[in-house]
């Protein structure tokens, strides 16, 4: 098969199409650049050949929908405390920056003005509204809401989807090749909110967004989506991420959805990559590519991302791994 660029790797996969080799990606930690790279001074181009990426994120938060919440921050990194918004009365805290700002954009433009000529993937983040609802209200609130006050929880995420699907519209034309949006939902246990709950409020508010975006998505949730995924796959995603292994079993949910859907991720953070040893590591990119590397539309990553617990050397044989095992036609 004739080599490919990682973009045009990539874009394969979101197509259910088979490149010549699996796609890397991942949202790897600062500490961890760092580690790899031996030194805080290099280009996020530099680290993503230095790791065998197939796609680079613009590592800056604009496009994140913003949570009104408390915070604090402890050693460096924030957490996330109760929310603001109890009662309607609190909706006038819901501010956000104006989409319609092409200083907004500028981040994303010189992004592309200074690496769209690379053969990789660029993307950018995006939080579109679904678990931003919980955090801003809080869960307690959040949860009573659902049942006593549910126009409530309508117009916090009502406001959420306007910003968004301004947002989206813009970046349609920025020259990226993909969004990849977090929404957490689920537990491992099952998702935040009832199936019947989620199809009947939040998916077709959603998919406003979904509807605004011309450029190929990927749907981020932890947890286990099964219960709702048939409601999600509604939605027109190009790609799902992670596939949390804690709770959905990767070569099943590739059976019985991977003709519908990109799969992405998987690989186990639990043990293999935070405890395990880089044989542990090359098992497991082994493994997820035998559960969901057949015939494409698979791209090998983390179960979440790669955060500063993880061990450097593990990283690195999850790069070797994939490049070992992900050629197509796969011979495993």
């Amino acid at each position: 098969m004739k080599q490919m660029t990682s973009r045009e790797r990539v874009l394969a996969a979101f197509q259910l199409k088979q490149p010549d080799q699996i796609p890397f990606m991942d949202d790897v930690g600062l500490e961890v650049r760092e580690k790899i790279m031996g030194t805080t001074e290099y280009s996020d181009l530099e680290f993503s050949r230095r790791l065998g990426l197939d796609a680079m994120d613009l590592r800056t938060l604009e496009y994140w929908s913003p949570l009104f919440c408390n915070k604090i921050v402890k050693d460096g990194h924030e957490f996330l405390m109760d929310g603001l918004i109890k009662t309607e009365n609190d909706l006038e805290i819901m501010v956000f920056p104006d989409p319609h700002d092409e200083k907004l954009y500028e981040p994303v433009k010189k992004f592309v003005e200074h690496y769209g000529k690379e053969d990789l993937a660029l993307y950018v983040y995006m939080t579109w509204g679904i678990d931003c609802v919980l955090h801003s209200m809080g869960i307690e609130t959040f949860s009573y809401a659902l049942y006593d006050n549910l126009r409530l929880v309508e117009k916090v995420l009502d406001r959420y989807i306007e910003w968004n699907c301004s947002i989206v519209e813009r970046l349609n034309s920025v020259g990226i090749d993909f969004i990849s949006t977090y929404n957490n939902i689920a537990y491992n246990s099952g998702p935040l909110v009832s199936p019947q709950i989620f199809r009947d409020v939040f998916v077709p508010k959603v998919k406003q967004i979904s509807d605004s975006c011309k450029i190929p998505w990927v749907f981020h949730s932890d947890g286990n989506i099964i219960p709702i995924m048939d409601d999600l796959l509604t939605l027109g995603m190009d790609c799902i991420h992670p596939i949390d292994p804690l709770s959905m079993n990767l070569k099943v949910i590739k059976e019985t959805y991977g003709h519908k859907v990109c799969l992405w991720g998987n690989v186990d953070l639990t043990y293999a990559l935070t405890r395990g040893t880089p044989e542990d590591v090359e098992e497991e990119v082994l493994r997820c590519i035998k559960a969901a590397g057949a015939n494409g539309g698979y791209i090998l990553g983390s179960a979440n991302c790669l955060p500063h617990y993880v061990k450097t050397e593990n990283v690195l044989a999850m790069a070797r791994g994939v490049k070992k095992y992900g050629k197509y036609p796969l011979n495993i």
